[in-house]
């Protein structure tokens, strides 16, 4: 009896990891990207290279779409999803936002508009265009044409946890902010590599180079390169606008939230 009780309790559990597995998203590494994927995103000194469950990517019209989830993790908004309606609800420095999956009509504090792209449903997760939640508050924001991307310089949304976990365990000074603009990214292993650009107006000298990542998992936790830079190679020197890939074996388990900074050491 003891046996078959054994048996049952099992198949049952069977039962219900399938039920429940499609409602959740693990980011393993079979999911993260291993091919080179754009950085189309910067939040103060923060490049943001990852948004579980996918990189921020740039649609059709041009538009940059985030998770949902995003918006509140790093900016500080809070969000809500309506399954039955399809719709999401931001609320996001004292302003109201109403999108709904592949529609092009919003509300913003009640009021509809007519967007020139739609939300998305991408990897199980909802996606949003970025642009209209600048377009409706007073954040300080710039596109940069040169290289595809959106800075965010309004310290007032960059209030997330990644940002903070990477503040109190950064432990260096003397850096030179905004050195180096980061392009792209591929995760390989236990490893990121990140693509770099030397936007100094001058040649960076051997060591004098940091690009640093922090891994922010979805179980709770980071990594952050601080803690093992003392045995990391120093970086050779950089040429004026040259770029280059900087590899880190930081642990790579299940992240939600990857972010970087490129500097140099005065």
């Amino acid at each position: 009896m003891h046996t078959k009780f054994k048996l049952i309790l099992s198949s049952l559990l069977a039962l219900i990891l399938l039920i429940v597995a499609p409602l959740g998203f693990k980011a393993d590494a079979s999911s993260l990207p291993a091919k080179e994927t754009p950085i189309y995103l910067k939040m103060d000194k923060y490049f943001v290279l990852y948004t579980r469950p996918s990189a921020p990517f740039l649609d059709q019209q041009g538009r940059l779409l985030v998770p949902l989830r995003s918006i509140q993790d790093l900016m500080g908004g809070e969000v809500s999803y309506s399954h039955q309606t399809k719709t999401a609800t931001v609320k996001l420095l004292k302003q109201t936002f109403e999108l709904t999956i592949n529609a092009k009509t919003a509300y913003v504090n009640q009021k509809e508009l007519t967007m020139d792209t739609v939300p998305v449903l991408k990897d199980g997760a909802l996606f949003l265009p970025l642009r209209l939640f600048l377009d409706y508050t007073d954040i300080e924001y710039k596109w940069r044409n040169d290289v595809n991307l959106l800075h965010i310089t309004d310290k007032r949304v960059v209030v997330g946890e990644p940002f903070e976990n990477f503040a109190g365990n950064d432990f260096t000074a003397g850096y030179l902010d905004d050195a180096f603009h980061l392009s792209a990214f591929k995760i390989q292993n236990s490893s990121i590599s990140i693509k770099a650009q030397n936007m100094t107006g001058k040649t960076v000298p051997y060591g004098k180079t940091d690009i640093q990542p922090l891994v922010q998992f979805n179980t709770g936790g980071f990594s952050v390169d601080s803690y093992t830079r003392p045995g990391n190679k120093k970086i050779p020197e950089i040429k004026i606008g040259q770029s280059f890939w900087v590899t880190k074996n930081i642990g790579i388990r299940d992240p939600a939230y990857i972010i970087a900074v490129g500097r140099k050491a005065n």
